[in-house]
């Protein structure tokens, strides 16, 4: 096999270029707003090829490059109005893309958005795009890949889930309750269309599925009204798991383990508590191990076993249980003794494995490993463009909140600065989520922001996740209150530490952290002299209204802001936003996508017209982004505005 860098070519395609001396808010954005020039590179099952997202151009796609005999890379089509969420192997030739279509559409209540996902398929001989399930577009979500049916070459299985509302209620005494429809359907990549394999009705909303489309296991889930919801979970033709009276969904079933005898499950809500190894014949649950707060799952992205687990720590934490990948990252991590190193994709055989290599504030690296010959090749880094530019140092702190509860965070300086040539402008940037954290990896916004010479400092305020269950769930009825006064006394704790001037200070978040830009002045006068938010919450309660009443995600948002703690609409104004934009003593920048799927655009659009010129607001739209800020137009657009403004503001001299 020719192994080659491909870091030349990853830097051609993001048009790699090294800054003036003396930049502007233009050259800043420029650099650090450029999207990835490669990411999350998956290795074909043979080894032979590696696709990777990348930005031709400053354009967001798929490059799909040949390992064995080098070459151009072939960049997959860029589909109108679509945007790129996933992307697997589906067979040696066949790549699969998860793609988000935002479309508003005429219905019985008026124009209404909607994020269609679908999945597409592009032979790499071939690269045309074959919409999958093209024949079921009356279904909102055809992305989820059940199995890849290795026996039925060009064949694969996905799972489609409807609520069945059944026969109308009009005039009946006792109501009929909707039910879950669980469609197993298997798909031709080479034509898009589907057929049904299997329908279940029974309230059935998931399954674990083998590779040849057999069901392992069924997750059913039902809303009982007053009675709280109930999950279960069925194997064998018995049931192995139930739970009632639920709030919360206390339940993510990820998969097989590489035993095949359990299911992976965590269990998020009540006793016990944790990752368990759920027994297929009599559903015994044997804790795997308690990481106090958000896990995920590294799944094999073909045959969709669970191969282990990874949890947010300064970097990602990786825990692999299947032999053969432990031993090549341990064998790996030898060679970058101060890295984080983690497996990204393998192929089928375990005989080419693609790693990610990270180090506190840069960009991280790829590479592919060669177990047999222990060769370790490089493939490329996200921002080849910044190589060789000096960087912002970023250091782990901690501060005491003024309730005493200790506040973790990171800060970071303005290159070839220290904590001796302070104090410096200051800018506070909580996260979003809420329940997640910011980590020591590569941040494009916060690294721009302190190249523009601001310290920056990122604090993982009570809720986040990572730091343990009490921390998390310090964060339950504190959402536009304590986890808000918690980035205020960061501001504070930096000007104890000599590193900020007091109310030298400006706040920046997206998200939730748009949300908690948005409430922090409100909170404590004097703190910022600044705002800036970007698809932003700014009516929580309005989120939270939209959602079906009593499910799962209106009750996660529920625990956080504490409704129930809310009895009158006084009190539920006190941390909207959109209900006290007149208060605002302090300028304002909002900025939002206009095709956000997650924070919907009238949530920024609302706070603008409910502002209507009485506050000294300035309002940007995004047009063709989402919620993540994924393209080089949607970062280019937030540096850019969010620069200016803060120069004007609190000027970085």
């Amino acid at each position: 096999m020719k192994i080659y860098s491909l870091l030349a070519s990853a830097c051609a395609i993001a048009l790699c270029a090294m800054p003036a001396s003396a930049e502007t808010a233009g050259d800043i954005a420029e650099l650090f707003g450029r999207a990835d020039a490669m990411g999350h590179p998956q290795i074909s099952p043979d080894g032979v090829h590696l696709a990777a997202e990348c930005s031709p151009m400053n354009l967001h796609t798929i490059c799909v490059f040949d390992l064995m005999n080098g070459g151009d890379a072939v960049i997959l089509p860029k589909m109108a109005g679509a945007r790129m969420v996933d992307h697997y192997w589906a067979s040696d030739d066949t790549l699969v893309l998860d793609v988000e279509m935002y479309e508003t559409l005429q219905t019985s209540n008026g124009l209404r958005n909607y994020t269609f996902e679908r999945a597409v398929a592009f032979n790499i001989n071939d690269p045309k795009p074959v919409m999958l399930l093209r024949d079921n577009r009356a279904w909102l979500d055809t992305n989820d890949l059940a199995a890849i049916l290795p026996s039925k070459e060009g064949k694969v299985d996905f799972a489609i889930v409807y609520l069945d509302e059944g026969p109308t209620n009009v005039d009946r005494k006792v109501k009929v309750a909707p039910n879950y429809v669980f469609n197993l359907m298997e798909v031709n990549l080479a034509s898009g269309k589907s057929k049904i394999r299997k329908k279940l009705r029974n309230n059935v909303i998931d399954a674990v599925v083998s590779p040849d489309g057999d069901f392992i296991a069924e997750i059913s889930y039902r809303d009982n009204g007053s009675l709280g919801h109930e999950v279960s979970v069925e194997a064998g033709g018995k049931t192995i798991f139930k739970r009632e009276r639920l709030d919360f969904n206390p339940l993510s079933v990820w998969g097989l383990d590489t035993s095949g005898e359990n299911l992976i499950v965590f269990l998020s809500e009540g006793e016990p508590y944790g990752l368990f190894r759920m027994a297929l014949s009599d559903g015994t649950l044997t804790p795997v191990d308690s990481y106090g707060g958000l896990v995920s799952p590294v799944i094999d992205a073909r045959m969709r076993d669970v191969v282990g687990y990874e949890y947010p720590d300064d970097f990602t934490v990786q825990i692999l249980e299947d032999p053969d990948l432990k031993g090549q990252v341990e064998a790996i991590s030898g060679a970058f003794p101060d890295a984080s190193v983690t497996a990204e994709s393998w192929s089928d055989n375990k005989a080419y494995t693609v790693v990610k290599v990270e180090y506190p504030g840069k960009p991280l690296d790829y590479f592919l490993f060669e177990p047999q010959s222990g060769a370790l090749s490089p493939l490329g880094n996200i921002a080849p463009h910044l190589d060789g530019r000096e960087l912002g140092h970023i250091e782990p702190v901690s501060y005491t909140a003024r309730d005493g509860l200790e506040i973790p965070a990171y800060l970071t300086l303005p290159p070839g600065k220290t904590r001796a040539d302070g104090p410096f402008p200051l800018i506070l940037m909580p996260h979003g989520g809420p329940e997640t954290r910011d980590t020591l990896s590569f941040d494009w916004w916060a690294q721009a922001y302190a190249a523009a010479g601001y310290a920056v400092l990122q604090p993982n305020f009570r809720g986040s996740a990572g730091f343990g269950l009490d921390f998390r769930n310090a964060g339950y009825g504190e959402y536009g209150d304590q986890m808000v006064l918690d980035v205020a006394d960061g501001a504070a704790w930096a000007v104890e530490q000599g590193l900020s001037l007091p109310g030298e200070a400006c706040v920046a978040g997206a998200s939730y952290g748009g949300y908690a830009a948005l409430m922090l002045p409100l909170q404590e006068s004097g703190a910022v002299k600044c705002v800036v938010a970007v698809n932003a919450v700014t009516d929580p309660f309005g989120m939270m209204g939209e959602s079906d009443s009593n499910s799962f995600y209106s009750n996660y948002i529920e625990r956080y802001l504490g409704a129930d703690r809310f009895s009158s609409n006084e009190d539920r104004h006190r941390i909207t936003p959109v209900d006290r934009t007149a208060e605002y003593s302090v300028p304002v920048m909002m900025i939002a996508s206009r095709e956000d799927g997650t924070v919907p655009f009238k949530q920024s659009e609302n706070f603008r017209r409910a502002a209507n010129g009485a506050i000294d607001l300035e309002f940007i739209e995004i047009e063709g982004e989402d919620h993540y800020l994924r393209t080089s137009v949607g970062r280019y657009n937030v540096l850019l505005n969010s620069l200016d403004f803060l120069q004007r503001q609190l000027p970085a001299n």
